[in-house]
């Protein structure tokens, strides 16, 4: 077999590999050293990234904890609910520094999919009242459906507007990343 090793090479595929996400993030990090305008961006995306990632965690724990769940399920499901509500809260108020003073709620509303909510809206339709409606606007809303605000939020045109282009091309650049890392793992 070893007089043969060099001739099996054919079967060993040469492919050069896609750039994971820790080696973008390394490129995209000594880069920032010499762009002064946001420092910090690329860690503040990435941490928005990972609470993404956590958010689903979380959605597909919610889904497997049992009708008949045991307190201490409950405890522990609510425990990561605190949790993560506390993280993208200072997710949120670290990108309100970054921003410096630029409103961020722009492309953050959650809008359900219509096509979805055609049953509700015929519903809805009908039921006409004048109740308060104040017990819907404190209704906190769950972690695992909290809007993370990340540079992708905004449309391209308003981020060029507002001088946040390059936070886009950072985001980018670390989603493909991410998309090559998930590929690595199949």
């Amino acid at each position: 077999m070893e007089l043969r090793g060099d001739h099996l090479d054919i079967y060993q595929l040469k492919i050069d590999k896609a750039p994971t996400m820790a080696e973008i993030r390394l490129t995209l990090t000594e880069s920032e050293t010499s762009d002064i305008e946001r420092p910090g961006s690329i860690p503040w995306i990435i941490q928005g990234i990972n609470l993404e990632d956590s958010q689903d965690g979380l959605r597909s724990d919610v889904r497997r904890l049992p009708h008949d769940a045991t307190a201490t399920q409950k405890a522990a499901l609510q425990e990561k609910w605190l949790k993560l509500a506390g993280r993208i809260t200072k997710f949120h108020e670290i990108a309100d520094q970054m921003m410096e003073g630029i409103e961020l709620d722009w492309g953050t509303v959650h809008v359900d999919d219509p096509r979805f909510c055609m049953a509700e809206a015929d519903e809805q339709a009908w039921e006409v009242s004048d109740e308060d409606n104040s017990e819907l606007i404190d209704e906190e809303i769950p972690a695992e459906d909290m809007i993370i605000w990340m540079p992708s939020s905004l449309t391209h045109e308003l981020a060029n507007v507002l001088g946040l282009a390059k936070l886009q091309e950072e985001e980018l650049a670390l989603r493909k990343g991410q998309a090559n890392d998930c590929l690595e793992k199949i």
